[in-house]
């Protein structure tokens, strides 16, 4: 019986998160990516200008684009991710531009039904201003993710997958 009881105990103080694995580093990483988070948000504001209002409104809806957009390509991208293109088959690169194809017409479809939900948030003019304003989001977010890294290990730390880089088709 004391043999049960202490495995009990053990099995306890275990699943504890004292004991996790989630260590120091893990916390750290996760802050960094809370905080580029919260970058993004504040540059989207800024750039496009919203009101509180329309800011309440926009990200739900502009993040669950996102969401659906990195679906949609990183499907693609696993399915072709340890293929190089010089040795493809002339079948498999048949394949590969019918994938591609496919991808751009779900980009397109997610785009249009997107850009009519984003209409009920702000207007169509900073709509228009989302493609460029994403850039340059962005290329903030890589910058200020390499500037973290440098601080002890950043969020987008660790190497990327091989195979195609960059949008399919674009070569």
């Amino acid at each position: 019986m004391k043999k049960y009881i202490v495995v009990l105990i053990i099995s306890l103080f275990v699943s504890t998160p004292l004991f996790s694995k989630a260590g120091p580093r893990d916390s750290m990483r996760k802050a960094k990516v809370e905080e580029l988070k919260k970058l993004r948000k504040d540059l989207y504001t800024q750039k496009l200008a919203l009101t509180k209002e329309e800011s309440e409104k926009f990200f739900p809806i502009f993040d669950e684009y996102e969401l659906k957009l990195r679906e949609a390509r990183k499907e693609f991208k696993l399915k072709w991710k340890d293929k190089k293109p010089e040795d493809l088959t002339e079948e498999e690169a048949k394949q590969y531009l019918t994938d591609a194809t496919k991808m751009r017409e779900k980009e397109v479809e997610l785009f249009k039904t997107y850009s009519e939900k984003l209409k009920t948030a702000i207007p169509a003019k900073k709509i228009v201003l989302l493609p460029k304003i994403a850039k340059e989001v962005q290329k903030e977010l890589i910058a200020k993710a390499r500037e973290m890294k440098g601080q002890g290990g950043g969020p987008a730390g660790g190497k990327r997958g091989g195979g195609f880089k960059g949008r399919p088709g674009m070569r």
